[in-house]
C-alpha cells in the first residue's frame, strides 16, 4: 500500500468514525429531547405534535406571558393553547405555525404583534436554533426558513448531533427544576417598582431598517392562515409607559399589511387602562398575572365582537 493510499485510508476511517459518533449522539439526544415534560422545548413539541386547541396564541414573551388560556376558554367557549415563545420573532413563529398546520387547523390564531417585528435583528435568525431539533421530521417546511440567512444549512443539518447540541443544557435544567406552565402560559408575579430607572415617555427608534425577509415571513404567516380558513387576529400588548409609535416604520407597515388583508388589529398600545397602572405590571414591558388576566379578558371581549 502506497503512502497516499494509507493517508486516504486513514481519512476514510476518520470520517466513518465521525459519522458513527454523530449518529449515536444524535439518536441519544433526540430520544432525550422528546422525553421532556416541561420547559420551552416541551411546550413547542406539544404545540407541534399534540395540541388540538381551537385557538392558538403566537408571539414572543408578550404572548407567552400575557394570554391566559383559561380566561380565553371561559369567554370564547373554545379550547386554547398558548404557543408563545420568549425572545422569538417572526421567522420562528412562521416555522412553528407551518409545522402545526401540517397536523391541525385551528379556528383562530392570535398573533401578538411587537412593534419592532419587521426591523433588522440578528436575534430573528440566531434564535432559530430552537427549531433545529424538528428538522428531521419537518425538513419540508423548515429548510426554506433556515436557508433565508444561512448558505450552509444543508451541510450543518447533515450532522444529527448539531441539531440537538443547543438543547442539552435546557434539558438538564428542566429535569432538575421543572418549569411549570398552564397550557403554555407562564405567569409573572410581583409588581414593577415605581422607582424604576426609566419611567419617562419615549419614542421607538425610527432609524432601524426594515428586513424584507421578515416582511415576507409575515406575509406567509397571513397567507397560511387565510388559505386554511383560519381567523387571524393581530393584537398588541399594553405597556406601562406611554410610547410614541406614530413614526415607527415597522408597526406602520404591519398595520398596512393587516388592512390590505382585512385582518383586525386589536391595539392596546397606550391604552389608558394600563398606562401607569403599576399594579398590573411585573416590569414596564410585561404584565404580571393580574394584568395578564385582565388583558386577556379585554382581548376575549373584542374577539367576541368580531364574531358578531
Amino acid at each position: 500500500m502506497s503512502k497516499y493510499q494509507i493517508i486516504l485510508f486513514k481519512i476514510v476511517k476518520l470520517l466513518i468514525i465521525i459519522v458513527i459518533v454523530d449518529m449515536t449522539l444524535g439518536i441519544a439526544a433526540q430520544k432525550l429531547f422528546y422525553t421532556q415534560k416541561t420547559g420551552k422545548y416541551a411546550r413547542s413539541t406539544y404545540a407541534i405534535d399534540k395540541t388540538d386547541a381551537e385557538i392558538l396564541v403566537f408571539g414572543s414573551s408578550h404572548a407567552h406571558r400575557h394570554y391566559v388560556p383559561e380566561v380565553l376558554e371561559n369567554k370564547l367557549h373554545s379550547s386554547v393553547y398558548n404557543a408563545g415563545a420568549e425572545g422569538q420573532q417572526l421567522l420562528y413563529h412562521l416555522g412553528l405555525q407551518k409545522m402545526i398546520l401540517k397536523r391541525i387547523k385551528p379556528k383562530t390564531i392570535i398573533l401578538n404583534i411587537d412593534e419592532d417585528f419587521l426591523f433588522q435583528s440578528n436575534i430573528a435568525y440566531d434564535r432559530l436554533h430552537d427549531l433545529y431539533p424538528y428538522y428531521v421530521t419537518h425538513k419540508d417546511v423548515l429548510r426554506p426558513i433556515f436557508a433565508v440567512n444561512n448558505r450552509f444549512v444543508d451541510i450543518k443539518m447533515l450532522f444529527k448531533s448539531y441539531l440537538f447540541n443547543s438543547t442539552i443544557i435546557h434539558m438538564t435544567r428542566y429535569y432538575v427544576s421543572p418549569q411549570i406552565d398552564h397550557k403554555g402560559y407562564r405567569p409573572l408575579h410581583g409588581t414593577v417598582n415605581k422607582n424604576y430607572k426609566d419611567l419617562n415617555p419615549y419614542s421607538v427608534d425610527q432609524k432601524n431598517t426594515i428586513d424584507n425577509n421578515l416582511v415576507l415571513a409575515l406575509e406567509e404567516f397571513i397567507l397560511n392562515a387565510k388559505s386554511n380558513n383560519i381567523q387571524l387576529v393581530f393584537v398588541t400588548s399594553p405597556k406601562l409607559i406611554k410610547t410614541n409609535y406614530q413614526n415607527n416604520k415597522s408597526f406602520h407597515l404591519i398595520n398596512q399589511m393587516a388592512n390590505a388583508q382585512n385582518i383586525p388589529v386589536l391595539n392596546f398600545f397606550n391604552d389608558d387602562r394600563f398606562i401607569n397602572n403599576f399594579e398590573l405590571f411585573h416590569d414596564p414591558s410585561h404584565l404580571n398575572d393580574k394584568g395578564a388576566s385582565y388583558f386577556t379578558e379585554l382581548v376575549s371581549d373584542k374577539i367576541l365582537l368580531l364574531k358578531k
